[in-house]
């Protein structure tokens, strides 16, 4: 048997269980079978509990990330041996257990000397910030960059590689409380959330930012592209505003959805502006090869340390109702780790 933190149906708190199951099958010729340390809880899992995500629907076990060691392997396999150290991306779930069986090209094998919790804490957050920054945002020296939630995982780690980039000047937008962290992590204006983040980012950069990463949709997709520079682009990567307790709301699902007006291509024209969305599974399973290469060079730069991951905090499979809290009511700054 092995434990599981399952979702048993769309719903609160009390839809979570960690749950014995059956072991995962032994590997197919293709196939990889990982013994788990830790995994990475991201915001992603509450849209999952919530019911928001049409691709991932309860029951189902929870759970996009993990790391651990390999234990078998398929007689076809050649880029990972048994007891390698490896990172998991599981797109449809599934991470969080004591053991998975994935295919060989959801792998990356890590340094051993990289702890777990942090060999489970970058694929999510690193990769989503990458592909929005550089490939989709082509941010370039000199530009500017707004990163709603910067103390979360994407955004800190979008903070960090926005700086990777000379001369770059990002703002923030943060509790106050967290302001000191997103700050030493690289934040040039941090912002609170009882201020208007648009005058504020006008009154230092009048002429507007070159990137939004826009996590909150809404009203806020429209005050992002209000504040692009020409040439700038906003980054659609999550609806936030949709969440905002225990148990989901159609009436705030529907005021999000309605409140995200929708683009007018004369205006992108002459304003020079641009506007695009990311989603990091689907880049996966259309893109394999992009989407691996952007893994093996955030793996490059967290080893030679130009990246570096912020664990907020650790917690074990019974402790998975105070794990998402964590999250859900934004108490974390960087990523929450759930440990078998």
């Amino acid at each position: 048997m092995a434990r599981r933190i399952v979702v048993n149906a769309i719903g609160g708190y009390d839809q979570i269980k960690v749950e014995d199951g059956p072991l995962p099958p032994a590997p197919t010729e293709n196939q990889v079978t990982v013994e788990v340390k830790a995994c990475g809880l991201n915001f992603y899992d509450i849209y999952v509990r919530q019911g928001l995500n049409p691709e991932i629907r309860p029951p189902c076990t929870l759970g996009l990330e993990c790391a651990g060691i390999v234990t078998a392997v398929g007689v076809n396999v050649g880029s990972v041996n048994v007891g390698d150290h490896v990172v998991a991306h599981c797109p449809k779930a599934g991470a969080c257990a004591e053991q998975i069986t994935v295919d060989e090209d959801s792998l990356m094998v890590v340094p051993n000397n990289m702890s777990f919790e942090v060999a489970a804490s970058f694929t999510i957050n690193y990769l989503t910030a990458y592909f929005s920054l550089f490939h989709l945002g082509g941010l370039r020296t000199g530009g500017a960059v707004l990163i709603h939630s910067a103390a979360g995982g994407v955004g800190w780690a979008a903070t960090q590689l926005a700086k990777t980039v000379p001369g770059v000047c990002v703002f923030g937008t943060a509790s106050i409380q967290k302001h000191e962290a997103i700050s030493k992590n690289g934040v040039d204006y941090p912002i609170h959330h009882d201020q208007d983040y648009q005058k504020e980012v006008l009154r230092h950069r009048p002429q507007g930012v070159s990137i939004v990463l826009d996590s909150l949709s809404g009203v806020d997709f429209t005050k992002s592209q209000d504040l692009l520079e020409p040439l700038g682009k906003v980054v659609l990567i999550g609806a936030r505003g949709m969440i905002a307790s225990e148990h989901r709301s159609l009436w705030r699902i529907f005021k999000t959805w309605w409140t995200t007006k929708s683009v007018s291509p004369y205006t992108l024209i002459m304003n020079n502006h641009a506007v695009a969305g990311f989603h990091l599974s689907e880049l996966g399973n259309k893109d394999p090869t992009t989407f691996r290469q952007g893994w093996k060079e955030v793996l490059e730069m967290i080893n030679v340390g130009k990246l570096c991951a912020c664990i907020d905090s650790v917690w074990n499979f019974d402790q998975i109702v105070e794990a998402t809290k964590q999250i859900a009511e934004r108490k974390n700054i960087g990523k929450v780790i759930i440990k078998p």
